[in-house]
């Protein structure tokens, strides 16, 4: 393991994973509810769930990888359960993406896109607040080289969307 005391110096919580989570994960909420908000509306026009697919395909994607990334460097220290747990809700995410994708993209899915919607902005608060109630507590200094890269990038995502 590899200490990376630039990250373990700037957390105000003595070293612990708390604030960049919360951090990375107000950030990551407040850039998905822009995008699929309006579109939890059954009456949200074509272009405003193209655009919404499109935001989950070029950006939500790519911090829901992340986030995974993570949450497998962290399994050890969490109970075999909660770790299942937070994996299966997050493939669940997936799922929906995928389901969002297929769908978002047609003419006519509205009420289905409003409803898938509103499932994943749901669904990824609560995980959001599961990861950070479950894991917020670990040490920086206990992460792995790939858990400090994967929070680095959790990181810099937030820092471009402050």
């Amino acid at each position: 393991m590899t200490a990376m005391p630039e990250l373990a110096a700037r957390s105000p919580t003595g070293g612990t994973l708390a604030p960049a989570l919360h951090t990375a994960h107000e950030v990551w909420l407040r850039r998905t509810d822009r995008f699929l908000l309006p579109v939890t509306l059954q009456e949200a026009p074509f272009w405003a769930r193209w655009t919404a697919v499109r935001y989950l395909a070029d950006q939500f994607q790519s911090q829901h990888s992340r986030e995974l990334t993570l949450l497998y460097e962290l399994r050890r220290f969490l109970s075999q359960d909660v770790a299942d747990r937070l994996t299966r809700d997050g493939e669940k995410i997936g799922g929906l993406l995928a389901e969002l994708d297929r769908v978002g993209r047609r003419r006519g899915a509205a009420r289905t896109v409003s409803v898938l919607s509103q499932t994943l902005l749901d669904l990824l608060r609560a995980w959001c607040a599961d990861i950070e109630a479950a894991a917020g507590w670990i040490p920086l200094d206990r992460l792995t080289v790939e858990g400090y890269e994967s929070l680095a990038q959790m990181e810099r995502y937030s820092s471009v969307y402050l």
